[in-house]
């Protein structure tokens, strides 16, 4: 970087300036020149006291680009050495930006901008130290030039500038000022500067409203800027820092909370006045959409501005004709951009509202309010229909939309009740009507059967989870319609594919439109399913509990033995039991076609459909657990009830269609995949468990995966079925359980045994079949260990141990299939994650003596695999990252230790050092620029430094050495998160290292690096509360190597005034008296400290 300029440099210095700027904007220089000119100007801005030959260059030069640079430069040294300048020397480079601005108004805009950020950036600065009359005379300044035409624009630039600069939501978290000074100078720009900058931007916007909008365009885009700005700014009271890092993660719309001197914007002028502008600049875009976000900003007006409920209920009546106004004009409009505006407008005014609030607005108004909604909610829901959901954008406003309805829905107890549900049905219906085909929707057409990716049907469930949840919700609110409508759909569409399949004809619109019926179905009668017991929501128990239809158990019985599938009328009237027999009469006839060799006329998409619905439907309904409810329909007991024969006549009929599933769509993942999802959900309910273990057909089924006859096409799958099979096991008596692993398990378990421990192991790598034969075992007891609870916790062990001692011959001769030792690698995390806090003393240390064989033996076939052979890479990623996940999870014994305290040993912590010691050889920088492999490897050294720092301490010194090069490496090459877990961990080192000198110096490097890193601005300012801990630590017990460090950086430093400027922050961090039980207050008053060190040593290190 160039130190102090001479005034006899200068005329050199601006010649390689100019010379650097020309090449950075010249079309055609090679690459090395242009790298040392950006090299050249980036030292530039680095100079000490810049302020003389930036000066220079904005009066003697005229490219642009170079002005840009120096006002940047000014920025960047005033942030810099803002304690090292005089209050005259500040004083005069404001006015002199200033009169430049003045004087140079036909300036590139940009240019201007910058330099004005400057000035703003001295006033920010400057006002806690001035006379308190300093802002509101500059403000008072800046408010004199709107009055001209001259001088105008540079008037709004200002006011821009200040605003932005004084935004405690942009500057929060500055690091070249602290937090109180953000807030406090937040205060004083609320008092009365802020409000006579809003005053006279509406007396702006007053006088040139009359003029041609093409006259004033380029006002016009400042003042709506200006306005918008203010309607957004954060009037609310942030108690804490932390605080104010949560709010910006919080809504996107900050409500308006103003103080009662803000009165204006309760007036009706102001909002009348907005309307009035939204509709002048109906043909330009951008500053519509301006003009758009202030109404939706005014919209969240509250807090002690109104005087009492009167007065708030008459300016939310006012706002919602406004609002119904607009939303009119819309609905009559083809805009996206207005109906997404509107639309958020209604959503930001009920967020910001009470339920009171909207209740106490007149019924009348309330009623046209919510009727203009309803409309403008089925044009856009429609519109979503014409479009491409990822072209047109539409979705984005759709979503809005039904944000609005899902609010409205919570707030149904208290709003009138009747409007509500009649808009609410319109919306459901629209949503169906656009997801259905012609006639009856207005669906696009659909691409060809063979073009239709299978996953399709997953995307629609991820992709539209949320609108389908909140259109569910929407749809229980009106069950006596939307349900039977559902139920007509579906059957109607069934028939007529039976027709159309009999006579070979195509039927694939029809087969979109089942699938979205489908989920339509699921999402409205039931909730997503959990791993815990999940009960039938309770709007639906309210509603049978009114309008309970008895099933008629004869006539059921009679219509399951002779006419299901057959797409007839169905047994029973019942609104919520209907749609479900409807689901089930659709299986039938899939499974009927699928019997006749129909496959290829079918969509497995639809079939995945119905394993999705039945699934979530089954997970309520299906044998219910009583005692969960305090009242249950007597419909739902007869129908699915444990006592019902229709309910153990259903676990039959689901047990056929899953293995139908796995029989006609053995070749389809996805498909499979939702069967097995089947399949567990009636495993978790112990009441279904017991009746599929007498089931003839699943048997079969578990007689055919035992023999292994029955081939899953997935990994996934197999593991699936395996834990489901093993809850089912979990729901015996104890004293069959292992009879149960025996005869279900013990085939695979005794053939993979044999191998493993046999010469035949030494053929896998030269067979395909045995590899994969190997693999497909590996999956299944991976999945066993997935379906582990504490009671079956040793069976389970006893079962896999001996595959796990085996599977480790198995890595070494087959190092180079990938896949083995990935799945290896896998099954060691299942178990370890799943068991290893229920099993005994002796079962652990055997468990943990083949993890650590494990993983040497992947540590030794890794070092023999280095090599470029492509992909491996990503292999070493996957391996690696599991070897990281096996140690967490081997952690969590000693972390959630509950053996007695007498039998309590250190082998799992003394296992995860030594294992840590096996795999960070195998780590370096370039594979931790994989962010998930960086974050487990940082949260588990993390883990062992705050669980284990006295063992870390004592370790060899190579580890350590590479454990501390890991920890300084990973400060700044990584995100906040590892940097994070860096801190946390060398703060608890720094506790443990009292009397160890040695590591002392190996930490102080990383407390060095951290300073350096602050004052250098490289340091998010989000991670000083956690630094500030870390050096705390470090401090109060490493006091003498503290002061080592302190003094390598001062004498880095060249220029005496940085050297004494150091001395000085860093001593202040040191506490009057020393404490050796860091409190958590001790911390918290050094953390303060901390922060104004952080701004005095802003830019002076070197």
């Amino acid at each position: 970087y160039y130190k102090s300029i001479t005034f006899i440099e200068m005329e050199r210095v601006l010649a390689e300036l100019q010379e650097a700027a020309r090449l950075m904007n010249a079309p055609a220089v090679n690459q090395e020149q242009r790298k040392q000119a950006e090299s050249l100007l980036l030292k530039f801005k680095k100079s000490d006291k810049p302020y003389p030959i930036c000066k220079s260059i904005l009066e003697n030069t005229d490219d642009p680009y170079l002005h840009f640079l120096a006002s940047s430069t000014l920025k960047e040294g005033v942030m810099r050495e803002w304690a090292l300048l005089g209050e005259n020397e500040i004083d005069q480079l404001r006015d002199y930006l200033l009169n430049y601005a003045h004087t140079h108004l036909g300036a590139h805009a940009y240019v201007l901008r910058q330099m004005l950020h400057v000035v703003a950036l001295i006033v920010k600065r400057s006002i806690l130290t001035r006379d308190s009359t300093y802002l509101d005379t500059f403000t008072a300044n800046v408010c004199c030039l709107f009055k001209s035409a001259e001088t105008l624009n540079l008037g709004l630039e200002i006011a821009s500038a200040l605003i932005a600069e004084f935004t405690v939501a942009d500057k929060t978290l500055s690091s070249y000022m602290s937090y109180q000074h953000n807030l406090d100078c937040k205060k004083a720009i609320e008092g009365d500067a802020l409000y006579k900058i809003f005053l006279s931007t509406l007396e702006v916007i007053n006088h040139i409203q009359s003029s041609p909008v093409a006259q004033h365009r380029r006002e016009w885009i400042k003042l709506m800027a200006i306005l918008h700005s203010i309607l957004s700014w954060d009037f609310g009271v942030i108690l804490s820092k932390r605080l104010a890092q949560m709010s910006s993660l919080s809504l996107p719309v900050v409500n308006l909370m103003p103080g009662v001197q803000w009165a204006v914007l309760k007036e009706e002028k102001v909002l009348a006045l907005l309307v009035e502008l939204h509709a002048t600049f109906s043909t330009d875009r951008l500053i519509q959409h301006t003009t758009r976000h202030c109404i939706v900003q005014l919209g969240t007006l509250q807090g002690s501005i109104f005087n009492d409920q009167n007065e708030r209920v008459t300016f939310l009546s006012r706002y919602i004709a406004a609002i119904v106004k607009l939303a009119t004009g819309a609905c009559s409009q083809q805009s996206h951009d207005e109906d997404h505006g509107i639309a958020l407008a209604i959503r930001q005014l009920l967020w910001a509202n009470t339920c009171q609030d909207l209740d106490n607005v007149h019924a009348g108004l309330f009623r046209e309010f919510l009727g203009v909604v309803a409309e403008l909610s089925v044009k856009v829901i429609l519109n979503s229909a014409k479009e491409d959901a990822d072209e047109g954008g539409t979705q984005d406003v759709v979503d809005v939309i039904l944000d609005i309805w899902y609010t409205l829905l919570q707030m149904m107890d208290t709003l009138p009740r009747s409007p509500l549900d009649q808009c609410m049905l319109r919306v459901v219906e629209c949503y169906v009507k656009c997801h259905l085909a012609p006639p009856t929707g207005i669906r696009n057409d659909i691409q060809e059967m063979d073009e239709i990716d299978v996953d399709t049907e997953e995307d629609d469930r991820v992709k539209f989870r949320d609108q389908l949840e909140i259109v569910g919700s929407l749809a229980r609110v009106n069950l006596e319609t939307a349900l039977p409508h559902y139920t007509a759909l579906l059957l109607e569409r069934a028939r007529v594919i039976r027709k159309l399949v009999e006579n070979q004809e195509e039927c694939t619109a029809l087969y979109e439109d089942i699938h979205w019926i489908v989920l339509l179905i699921g999402y409205t009668l039931a909730d997503a399913p959990t791993d815990s017991d999940l009960t039938i929501p309770a709007t639906i128990l309210d509603f049978l509990a009114k309008q309970d239809v008895p099933l008629n158990v004869e006539s059921t019985q009679a219509y399951i033995q002779t006419r299901l599938g057959q797409c007839a009328d169905l047994p029973t009237q019942n609104h919520v039991i209907a749609p479900i027999f409807a689901l089930l009469e659709l299986s039938s006839l899939y499974q009927d076609i699928l019997s006749k060799g129909g496959s290829h006329n079918l969509s497995p998409q639809v079939f995945s459909s119905l394993m999705w619905s039945l699934t979530r439907i089954m997970s309520s309904y299906h044998m219910p657990n009583e005692r969960d409810y305090q009242f249950i329909p007597t419909s739902v007991v007869t129908t699915f009830g444990v006592d019902s024969s229709i309910g153990g006549w259903l676990v039959g009929f689901l047990v056929e269609k899953i293995i139908s599933g796995l029989v006609y769509y053995s070749g389809e993942q996805s498909t499979v995949e939702d069967c097995m999802s089947l399949l567990q959900s009636c495993s978790k309910n112990s009441r279904i468990s017991l009746v599929l273990m007498k089931d003839d057909n699943f048997q079969k089924l578990v007689g055919r995966y035992t023999t292994g006859v029955l081939v899953l096409p997935s990994s996934k799958a197999n593991r699936m079925f395996s834990a489901a099979l093993t809850i089912i096991m979990s729901h015996l008596p104890s004293g069959e359980h292992q009879q149960f692993m025996d005869r279900v398990f013990g085939p695979i378990r005794d053939s993979t045994v044999k191998m493993l421990f046999s010469t035949e192991i030494a053929e896998v790598p030269g067979s395909p079949v045995l590899t994969q034969q190997v693999l497909t075992a590996l999956d299944t007891f991976h999945g066993i260990a997935a379906g582990i609870v504490n009671k079956i916790v040793d069976v389970v062990f006893n079962t896999v141990i001996p595959i796990l001692e085996g599977s480790i011959n198995l890595m070494k001769i087959s190092q180079h299939i990938q896949p083995i030792t990935r799945s290896i690698l896998e099954l060691f995390c299942a178990i370890a994650d799943s068991g290893i806090l229920q099993i005994d003393k002796t079962q652990t240390h055997r468990l943990y003596d083949t993890c650590y064989k494990v993983l040497k033996c992947y540590s030794d076939s890794a070092a023999s695999r280095q090599s470029l052979t492509i992909g491996v890479e990503d292999d070493r990623y996957d391996n690696i990252l599991l070897c990281l996940e096996l140690l967490s999870h081997l952690c969590s014994k000693d972390f959630f230790n509950f053996d007695e305290p007498d039998s309590y040993d250190e082998t799992s912590s003394r296992l995860v050092l030594v294992g840590l010691d096996i795999i960070v050889p195998h780590i370096d920088v370039e594979l931790l620029k994989f962010p998930k492999l960086s974050n487990e490897f940082f949260k588990l050294i993390t883990f062992i430094c705050e669980v284990y720092p006295e063992k870390v301490v004592s370790l060899p010194e190579s580890v350590v050495d590479q454990i501390v090069l890991m920890l300084k490496v990973g400060l700044n090459n990584y995100n906040d998160d590892i940097t994070f877990y860096i801190f946390n961990a060398v703060s608890a080192l720094s506790v443990n290292s009292a009397n160890n000198p040695p590591f002392q110096k190996k930490i102080g490097q990383i407390i060095k690096h951290t300073l350096l890193l602050i004052s250098g601005q490289e340091l998010s300012a989000e991670l000083y509360d956690t630094a500030a801990d870390m050096v705390f630590s470090f401090i109060c017990k490493c006091r003498g190597e503290y002061l080592t460090v302190v003094n390598e950086i001062v004498v880095q430093q060249e220029d005496p005034a940085s050297q004494e400027c150091l001395r000085t922050a860093f001593s202040a961090l040191i506490p009057a008296t020393p404490s050796t039980t860091l409190t958590r207050r001790d911390k918290g008053k050094f953390s303060k400290i901390f922060e104004n060190f952080a701004v005095n040593v802003y830019g002076i290190c070197r």
